[in-house]
């Protein structure tokens, strides 16, 4: 006799899903993959004081305020979930120059060319974890690269291996420079997840005409 069993997986692309995880876990923070401290000196190298950075998908990591604290100011913070952007403005009222907002990553609401420095702490993870994933992805890169200037960097801290994360790259209406590392953790070895990735995503000067170019044809093959 061989039994049957389903394993439903959480909807991570689902508001309600993050709404109800953020509502029991009030003042509680979590730090997706690597905290700011693993991430500092990297962060250094890609960002000044005065660089423009938008954090995808913050939820309630302490990641932006430790930033803020250490001289980077300049910081918009987005999520889906309501819930988790009243937590954090109601901890952050002291950071003025730092805002948060309720807001999806596939419908940015800023302008072109806006930002130095784009952080995706395991967002594109959850999206990947959700329907239609692989277009979901592409309209969040899309959405990446275009408020990024031109040089900026859309770097990117996964649990995906390369060969599942770089092509989300690389599709033809993208235009980026990608350079890759890992960082081990230590203790994860047990799980199998000894390492986690990074991609640096910068920002070429073909970028809006790759955009306009190859956009309806890549929109078309994912949907």
């Amino acid at each position: 006799y061989m039994g049957i069993f389903k394993i439903t997986m959480p909807n991570y692309g689902d508001p309600k899903y993050w709404d109800k995880r953020y509502k029991e876990q009030e003042s509680a923070t979590f730090d997706w993959l690597e905290d700011y401290a693993n991430l500092k000196s990297m962060i250094a190298n890609l960002a000044t004081p005065s660089s423009k950075i938008l954090v995808l998908g913050c939820g309630n990591a302490e990641f932006s305020e430790n930033m803020y604290d250490d001289g980077y100011e300049h910081i918009d913070n987005i999520d889906i979930s309501s819930v988790v952007i009243e937590q954090m403005k109601a901890r952050n009222t002291k950071r003025k120059n730092m805002t948060y907002e309720v807001m999806d990553v596939r419908e940015l609401r800023y302008a072109d060319n806006t930002y130095d420095l784009i952080v995706d702490k395991s967002t594109i993870d959850a999206l990947l974890c959700g329907e239609k994933s692989f277009y979901n992805v592409a309209i969040m890169v899309k959405e990446a690269q275009r408020v990024l200037k031109t040089g900026g960097t859309y770097m990117v801290i996964s649990y995906g291996k390369p060969e599942n994360r770089v092509f989300h790259f690389q599709r033809d209406h993208l235009a980026f420079d990608i350079s890759q590392g890992t960082i081990s953790v230590s203790g994860e070895e047990e799980k199998g997840e000894s390492s986690h990735y990074i991609y640096l995503c910068k920002k070429r000067k073909e970028a809006v005409e790759m955009m306009a170019k190859n956009w309806a044809k890549v929109e078309a093959d994912l949907k």
